[in-house]
C-alpha cells in the first residue's frame, strides 16, 4: 500500500510538468497543393517543371469513388485490411467511369517517431502508356505496355518529409482520415508522410491483362515500431476535371466504398505476463499494459515499473502518449489521466 501511495504521489507531481512538443512540416493545406515524391528519379510526370505533382480535387467528396486498394485485383472495389505482416502485397484498382488513371502515387504514413534504422522497400508492376491527348479517354490497347518492374526502391526515415499530422489531402475542407476508423480527435496521434511515384497507371479491370490492369504494390518494412497506413492517389494528364491533376484517392469515410491497407507492429507481453498489451479504445496507443482487455490503475503501476523495459523491447510509439519518441514519466501521467 505504501508503494502504491508513493506512485500516486509521483503521478500527481508529474501531472503539473506534463508537456508535449512536436516539430516538422505538415502539408500546407488539404487541397490544391504541390507535393514532392520520395523517388530518387523524381516525378514521372513533371508537368509544372518543379518536379512536383499538383493535388487538386474538384470539391467536397469528389474524387473518392473511382480509386481503391484491394488485396485481390479481381475485387476492384477493394476492402479495408489491417495486418501484422511486415511484408506483403496489395493493388491499386479502378472502378471509375473513364476507365484509367495515367499514374498512381502511393502515400505512406508512419505513426509516431520513425526509428533511425527504419527502411521500406517498395516494388511495383503494372502498365504504362503515352497519355491520350483526348480528354477522359482511356489509352488504345496498342499503346499500352506491361512493366514487370516499374519501381524497386528502398526508402528511409529521411524520405518522410511531411508531418507530423493526422490527415491526408482531399477536396474536403476539413481533416480527412489517414486510415479507416481513425479518431481525428486524437490530435497527438500523428503521422509522418511520404509520397512515392509507382511509375505505372491503372486500367479498368480486364481479365486479359496482368493483374486485371491493376498496379501491384509489394512492401517490406524493416524496423517498423508502430503503425503504417497506405493510401493511393491518381494522376491524369487530361481529363474532364482538368489537366495535370492528382484528383482521386481511396475513400476512408462511409457511406462511400471504403478501402485501405495498414500494418501494425504487435506488442509483446510484459515480463511475468502471458497476454500482450492491448489498445482498448483503438486510438493507436496502448493503455492495457497487462493484457486483460481493459485499462485500470494496475496498468499504470505496471507501466511505471517497466518503463526501461518498454523502451528497449516494445514498439515505442505504441506506448508514447506524448509523442516525443521516448518512454518517460509524462507518458505514465497521461495514462493515469485517461483512467
Amino acid at each position: 500500500m505504501k508503494k502504491t501511495t508513493s506512485i500516486i504521489s509521483i503521478l500527481v507531481v508529474l501531472t503539473a510538468l506534463a508537456s508535449c512538443t512536436v516539430t516538422g512540416a505538415p502539408l500546407p493545406d488539404y487541397n490544391n497543393i504541390f507535393i514532392n515524391v520520395a523517388n530518387d528519379a523524381g516525378a514521372t510526370y513533371d508537368a509544372f517543371g518543379n518536379d512536383t505533382y499538383n493535388i487538386r480535387f474538384e470539391g467536397i467528396d469528389r474524387g473518392l469513388n473511382a480509386l481503391h486498394i484491394s488485396t485481390d485485383p479481381a475485387a476492384n472495389y477493394g476492402q479495408v485490411t489491417l495486418t501484422e505482416a511486415l511484408s506483403g502485397t496489395f493493388y491499386a484498382t479502378d472502378s471509375g467511369g473513364k476507365g484509367y488513371e495515367d499514374e498512381i502515387l502511393l502515400m505512406v504514413a508512419v505513426n509516431g517517431t520513425i526509428p533511425d534504422d527504419f527502411s521500406l522497400r517498395i516494388t511495383s508492376d503494372g502498365y504504362t502508356w503515352p497519355p491520350n491527348p483526348v480528354s477522359n479517354t482511356a489509352p488504345p490497347f496498342d499503346t499500352v505496355s506491361y512493366q514487370p518492374v516499374a519501381l524497386d526502391e528502398t526508402f528511409t526515415k529521411a524520405d518522410f518529409i511531411y508531418g507530423p499530422q493526422t490527415w491526408k489531402p482531399t477536396g474536403n475542407e476539413v481533416e480527412y482520415p489517414i486510415y479507416f476508423g481513425q479518431d481525428l480527435g486524437a490530435t497527438g496521434n500523428t503521422f509522418r508522410l511520404m509520397f512515392v511515384d509507382l511509375n505505372a497507371g491503372v486500367l479498368r479491370p480486364n481479365a486479359s491483362l496482368e493483374n486485371q490492369g491493376a498496379v501491384r504494390i509489394t512492401y517490406e518494412f524493416r524496423n517498423l515500431e508502430s503503425f503504417a497506413a497506405f493510401n493511393v492517389y491518381a494522376y491524369c494528364k487530361t481529363s474532364n476535371n482538368g489537366d495535370d491533376m492528382v484528383a482521386w484517392s481511396n475513400a476512408l469515410l462511409l457511406p462511400k466504398t471504403v478501402s485501405g491497407y495498414s500494418v501494425v507492429r504487435v506488442p509483446v507481453p510484459f515480463p511475468g505476463k502471458t497476454d500482450p498489451p492491448t489498445d482498448p479504445d483503438g486510438d493507436g496507443i496502448i493503455e492495457d499494459m497487462n493484457g486483460n482487455g481493459y485499462s485500470d490503475f494496475n496498468d499504470v503501476v505496471l507501466f511505471f515499473k517497466q518503463m526501461e523495459w518498454v523502451q528497449a523491447n516494445e514498439p515505442v510509439s505504441r506506448f508514447d502518449f506524448n509523442g516525443n519518441g521516448i518512454i518517460d514519466f509524462n507518458d505514465i501521467v497521461r495514462l493515469f489521466k485517461e483512467l
